[in-house]
């Protein structure tokens, strides 16, 4: 093949794994899509490997969201060509590009630190999660887009990942989207979209789609239940991967590096979870996010917590580590029994 082009992303995961003709195709395609070609020539291959291609380019390169998802393969001669579908036009992709380069820009102008990699991609996380909501329209690409979910403000699970592969690349984190079937409980065995980063030295799995819910009272939350987590953390909820990234490593998970995560738990905690309480009331957040470390030691925590009602004795503690004002008599919480989480929102 010829040498990788630096046309689009940095972190092109997918173009690794094809073969050399594949690679040589993508390479053709890459560094002459921009200016919307009706056809462009490469290597003998077939449909099936040319799909390959096809699909390595939009998931490498977050910056394609002018293109749909046909790409015909035609012969003239002894060449062959690949003709690719343009959603928008030139025009309309030079406006459209101006709008997200400015978007981005901006916010990646109030980044503090971007050599702290786990810092960053919590900003990014949080930047995505706050200025986007899910919608997920059928032959709309725009809501599969990084355009979508950062300037539009919409988008499906696959806008949600290419919008942080996007912003991840730029900051310089390797990183790629990765596709797999999801199951929760509103879409069992659906398809579905997400990241792999490497924090720190260590792959992880991030899912931004996930942890943007709406409370059953229409309240919007971030959450960081899917924040880098390993594969026995999301084998519960993601398979078959597009990628397997064999994430092993758990130091850089928001709740053990936050720490919020409890290996295990008992009535001898509750001095522990009332500092955490009362740091985040003193920070000026009034939403607590709780990772146990085994479905035994979650059961135990509900028990404890919830089930005989300690979480009152709990927040009468916490009102002797802080001056902040809040409700001691109620509060909120939601229970994710297949991550191991509690979620205590406190009534200031």
């Amino acid at each position: 093949p010829e040498m990788l082009t630096e046309y689009g992303s940095p972190n092109k995961f997918y173009y690794q794994q094809l073969s050399d003709k594949e690679k040589h195709a993508y390479n053709e395609i890459l560094s002459q899509i921009y200016s919307m070609p009706e056809k462009v020539r490469i290597p003998d291959i077939n449909g099936e490997q040319l799909d390959r291609v096809f699909s390595a380019l939009l998931s490498d390169n977050p910056d394609l969201f002018f293109v749909g998802r046909r790409c015909t393969l035609t012969a003239k001669g002894i060449f062959n060509f690949c003709a690719v579908e343009y959603y928008i036009d030139k025009e309309t992709y030079a406006q459209q590009k101006e709008k997200l380069d400015a978007v981005c820009n901006d916010f990646l102008a109030t980044l503090p630190d971007t050599d702290d990699e786990f810092r960053t991609e919590l900003e990014i996380h949080d930047f995505i999660v706050e200025k986007c909501k899910y919608r997920m329209e059928q032959g709309e690409f725009v809501y599969s887009s990084a355009y979508g979910a950062i300037v539009n403000g919409e988008a499906a699970c696959e806008g949600y990942s290419k919008a942080a592969k996007l912003l991840l690349d730029k900051v310089g984190i390797e990183n790629a989207v990765v596709s797999g079937i999801s199951d929760n409980t509103e879409d069992p065995e659906g398809p579905h979209m997400w990241n792999a980063v490497k924090i720190n030295g260590d792959f992880y799995y991030l899912d931004c789609t996930w942890d943007d819910p709406v409370s059953k009272s229409g309240e919007e939350m971030v959450m960081y239940s899917y924040f880098n987590l390993n594969n026995e953390m999301i084998a519960a909820t993601h398979r078959d991967f597009s990628i397997d990234f064999d994430c092993e490593a758990t130091a850089e998970n928001y709740y053990i590096k936050t720490g919020t995560y409890f290996e295990n738990y008992d009535r001898s905690d509750e001095k522990k979870l009332a500092s955490i309480i009362a740091n985040e009331l003193e920070n000026g957040g009034n939403v607590i996010q709780l990772r146990f470390g085994s479905k035994a030691a979650y059961k135990e925590a509900i028990s404890e917590l919830v089930d005989t009602g300690r979480l009152y004795n709990v927040l009468r503690n916490t009102k002797e580590k802080t001056k902040v004002k809040f409700s001691t008599d109620s509060l909120s919480y939601y229970k994710d029994s297949g991550q191991y989480l509690l979620t205590l929102v406190i009534e200031k």
